[in-house]
């Protein structure tokens, strides 16, 4: 799987507000907007931005969460490098059991299509995979142990993680299926900080850092930094990974049907 700093910063994006409650922190029409930027010392730009969105339909006396989030380039850097991304999900509520997965990734000259079916009721599978560097795939699986999710469904089941109650070195362990593989993500939490956003105003947060394996994108045992607003909705503010070159950061900057957190007095 071919991997931009956009796809992997969109992916980053999407692992990371934890709340938990007797109600979901989240409810059904909820939009969120992040803009990504790119740093490579002085040099700073506005390069995307990614949308969150959750809707819910009733369907076979359960309730479903449709999941969606969306990723592209900003119109005025098309012409240097195209993306459109779109990570989209099924999943029964309230355990967050994923039914479906849809991924459809077009960045440059590459694009990637997957579509997965779960059957937990036999603990398969299916794989429906192609891409422009490789032949479709279609296969069934065994589904392992455990809680397993697709990478959209992980967003919201993220936000499950009672930080207000969290310890500094507490950790939680994501199991996600993505292009074909299994992944387990460790979250570690790190306390409360003050961070400032792209707006100019402060924000108390709680902070979540994340592992990076090493490759083309990352060197070896760099860190992701999360911060997530200290309120009941414990949105994600402000999301900063060191890459080989540069960094890249994403700032929520737009919400529909949830509050923006609110900034420290000055």
């Amino acid at each position: 799987m071919k991997n931009t700093i956009f796809s992997i910063f969109l992916l980053f994006t999407t692992l990371n507000a934890f709340t938990q409650s007797e109600k979901f922190p989240f409810k059904s029409g909820e939009k969120i907007t992040y803009s990504a930027h790119y740093h490579w010392g002085l040099f700073w730009m506005e390069a995307g931005e990614v949308i969150f969105q959750i809707d819910t339909v009733h369907k076979n006396d359960e309730i479903v969460l449709k999941m969606q989030s969306l990723g592209r380039t900003l119109p005025k850097y098309d012409w240097l490098f195209k993306v459109r991304d779109t990570f989209a999900s099924d999943a029964i509520y309230p355990e967050m059991k994923p039914l479906t997965f849809k991924r459809a990734n077009y960045e440059g000259k590459d694009w990637v299509r997957n579509y997965y079916v779960f059957n937990h009721e036999v603990e398969s599978l299916i794989l429906d995979m192609e891409s422009n560097n490789s032949k479709r795939r279609l296969d069934t699986i065994s589904l392992p142990k455990g809680h397993i999710m697709d990478v959209q469904t992980a967003v919201y089941y993220a936000r499950l993680w009672n930080l207000i109650d969290a310890k500094s070195g507490d950790q939680k362990i994501m199991k996600i299926m993505l292009a074909g593989e299994y992944f387990t993500i460790p979250m570690t939490y790190r306390g409360k900080e003050t961070v400032k956003h792209i707006n100019g105003n402060y924000y108390s947060c709680f902070k979540i850092t994340t592992k990076v394996v090493e490759g083309l994108i990352f060197r070896a045992n760099q860190e992701i930094s999360i911060y997530v607003s200290d309120e009941e909705h414990q949105l994600p503010l402000v999301v900063k990974a060191p890459i080989l070159i540069g960094r890249v950061e994403a700032y929520l900057r737009q919400t529909s049907d949830v509050e923006f957190p609110e900034s420290l007095p000055d």
